[in-house]
């Protein structure tokens, strides 16, 4: 921006629109106001106090926050718009900004914009000159410049900022008001027509390929990569479910035909089957996570991104300078405060203190898995009918999971925090990806024992060791049915579990207060009228304000992830199990998107590069798959006898060694053949690259990264 047009910006940037006076430049003035009525806004939500419940000074107070709260938005020289709800309980206040502050703020804060296909398609920071050149490509939601997604950033920043010329002015911290009980409610609102196509041609259709940039756009790219994987996941999931059918079509068949067992000789075919298939989804997975970070450019994020804010002002954070070798100029960097050894201190105690607590969990998770087979399952079960106590196992771990789940976890469909998120919040970490990470790593710690470790004793461990000191086998001897009843029993319990905490939760949550004022009014017949029920059309605002949070994306990966590890490690105890997850997923993805759009406020959006360290709980799960079905092949079923019926059991654990080294062999040969960099992608980037640079060129710019 030219010097004359910064200091005509701040120079209204000083000053807000309501106190403009006829002295001012209309020309200027008219580049101020708001493009459209449905320019995208965030949303911030102020409580109308009873006076038949509070005090009149309380109420004088409240509303004099809330005026300074506004005057302070309005000083930013921010549209501020705000109504009433229909029962006369909120003010909801709507917060835009006109397209000259957007292009300002676009330009302060480098963001990126992707160039007209001409140009080369590249993402390019904002800057005004290439914009007089309309070198800028239009957003796929009908807007002109900046989609609804960017101007919220923008809008957000602008919200957080400090005043201008006005000492007194200090920023507005919206989660602290909200802390306070000052403000109840800030949040992004969704902008309609984005909204209203996504619904028509993502969540409705369930059949049609999904439209992921439309979805990068509206929610961000750690949205729209989360779902790329699921994606990825569910087209996946049609080998193991193809195959795992075959599979059980000629085991129905043996069982009623033959033997009266599910054991055939194709079950070693489907263990390879499963290893393969582990490996060639971690390693193609690469490739199109790779693949997506050129095409939305985020192969510098993590570098690029900010430190958290209570990383940066924690006591136990120590600052320092240091030179930038590069640039020469002094930079501030910040260093954790503790030591490991000889005894934690600072935050290192905090990061002790979290593995004490999930080894202490993982010890009591370990003996209730016990207790429940000697004391529960092991005396239900006979060799006539292993159903019983097999369901009845399988259900009490897949409720202890559950109930583990939500105490670490927490529910996020009704507002509860689990244990994690607080300790990996104390151990305070540098950057949001550092934090998110430790939180998946940390989480993996324990749910490795508490959604596999029931499994594991039954394949592995009863025939052979006794349990709580008593000898506990499976009937006969022969674990392969139990084992085939528990892990159908605890996928299928974890898959309806799901389903209520996304379907049923937000439902009962919105209706408690529903049905508390209904009771508070049972009795009361003052007043007739008031008791009348009135359809009363509501605004988007007050509509919205009443769906509930989106859960976090971590959260969204997590049951899904450990889907994974009970297929490809458990899977081929009951083949089916895949093809069930296969329907179940493919209709849980639209569901989930519906959800996304039509009950949820809509979600920050923010960028991510890749799925963190899922992608190593994904390998750790893949190799871990070559163990387990190794030892049910040759071990717990009956396997390997199809092929080598002579084995005796020295020359049994041989086998099973034999076919566990050769499965590791074709993961390794897996990974070396499919290289993770995807040269056509890599291709496309350089040669996007290349043309802006030349595009630039011609136009005599030069980024000041350049």
């Amino acid at each position: 921006l030219g010097g004359g047009e910064m200091a005509q910006i701040a120079k209204y940037r000083r000053k807000a629109n309501r106190y403009i006076t006829e002295e001012d430049d209309e020309a200027d003035m008219a580049s101020f106001l708001p493009a459209s009525s449905n320019t995208p806004a965030m949303c911030a939500v102020f409580k109308i106090l009873d006076p038949d419940e509070v005090e009149g000074t309380r109420i004088d107070a409240a509303k004099e926050q809330r005026e300074k709260i506004l005057g302070k938005l309005r000083a930013l020289n921010l549209n501020v718009d705000q109504a009433e709800s229909s029962d006369k309980k909120h003010i909801y206040v709507t917060i835009s900004a006109p397209d000259t502050m957007l292009k300002y703020e676009a330009q302060m804060t480098k963001t990126k914009l992707r160039l007209r296909e001409e140009y080369g398609g590249a993402q390019c920071p904002y800057l005004k000159d290439i914009d007089e050149k309309r070198g800028y490509d239009k957003p796929r939601d009908g807007f002109e410049l900046f989609s609804s997604t960017i101007q919220l950033k923008l809008v957000d920043e602008v919200v957080r900022s400090e005043g201008y010329n006005d000492e007194e002015h200090e920023p507005i911290d919206f989660e602290e008001l909200m802390a306070a009980e000052e403000v109840e409610d800030y949040f992004p609102l969704h902008h309609n027509r984005m909204r209203q196509t996504l619904i028509m041609q993502w969540a409705n259709l369930l059949a049609k390929p999904q439209p992921l940039e439309y979805i990068r756009e509206y929610f961000g790219e750690q949205i729209a990569l989360f779902y790329t994987w699921y994606g990825f996941y569910i087209t996946m999931l049609w080998i193991p479910a193809l195959t795992g059918l075959m599979l059980f079509v000629t085991q129905v068949v043996t069982y009623f035909a033959m033997s009266g067992s599910l054991e055939n000789p194709f079950v070693l075919v489907y263990c390879i089957v499963m290893c393969v298939w582990g490996a060639l989804f971690c390693q193609l997975w690469v490739v199109l996570e790779n693949t997506r970070k050129y095409e939305w450019d985020t192969l510098d994020y993590e570098n690029e991104e900010k430190i958290r804010e209570e990383f940066e002002k924690s006591d136990e954070v120590l600052c320092d300078e240091q030179i930038n070798e590069v640039t020469g100029e002094a930079e501030e960097f910040y260093y954790p405060d503790g030591t490991l050894l000889p005894i934690p201190t600072g935050r290192m105690r905090k990061q002790c203190f979290t593995y004490l607590v999930i080894a202490l969990l993982n010890i009591a998770t370990i003996m209730l898995t016990l207790v429940i087979w000697v004391d529960v399952a092991f005396p239900l079960l006979t060799k006539e009918n292993v159903w019983v106590g097999g369901i009845l196992a399988g259900f009490l771990n897949a409720l202890m999971t559950i109930l583990i789940d939500g105490i670490m976890d927490g529910v996020p469909e009704l507002g509860f925090t689990g244990l994690m998120q607080r300790l990996v919040e104390e151990e305070l970490w540098k950057t949001e990806t550092e934090h998110q990470d430790n939180i998946i790593l940390k989480t993996f710690y324990f749910k490795i024992i508490s959604k596999y470790f029931a499994l594991a004793v039954v394949a592995f461990a009863v025939n052979s060791f006794p349990i709580l000191g008593k000898d506990v086998p499976c009937p006969e001897w022969q674990c392969m049915p139990v084992l085939q009843v528990m892990v159908l029993t605890i996928v299928v319990s974890e898959i309806i579990f799901v389903q209520i905490q996304i379907k049923l939760l937000p439902v009962i949550k919105k209706l408690l207060p529903v049905i508390k004022k209904h009771l508070e009014r049972l009795g009361d017949t003052s007043d007739l009228k008031e008791k009348a029920v009135i359809k009363v059309m509501k605004t988007p605002m007050e509509e919205q304000h009443s769906w509930i949070d989106p859960s976090p994306v971590v959260e969204m990966y997590k049951d899904k992830v450990y889907q994974f590890g009970y297929i490809v490690m458990f899977g081929i105890a009951f083949p089916l199990i895949p093809f069930i997850c296969l329907v179940n997923n493919s209709f849980d993805l639209r569901s989930r998107a519906s959800t996304l759009l039509t009950q949820n406020k809509r979600p920050e959006p923010l960028v991510a590069a890749d799925i963190g360290t899922y992608q190593m709980i994904l390998e750790v799960l893949t190799t871990m798959a070559i163990l387990t079905n190794s030892v049910i092949v040759g071990y717990t079923s009956h396997g390997l006898y199809f092929y080598l019926p002579w084995l005796n059991e020295v020359e049994r654990l041989w086998a099973i060694v034999i076919l566990e080294h050769f499965l590791i062999l074709i993961k390794a040969f897996i990974c070396s053949v499919i290289q993770t960099e995807p040269a056509e992608a890599v291709l496309k980037y350089h040669t996007q690259q290349e043309r802006k640079y030349q595009a630039l060129e011609r136009w005599d710019i030069v980024l000041d990264d350049d």
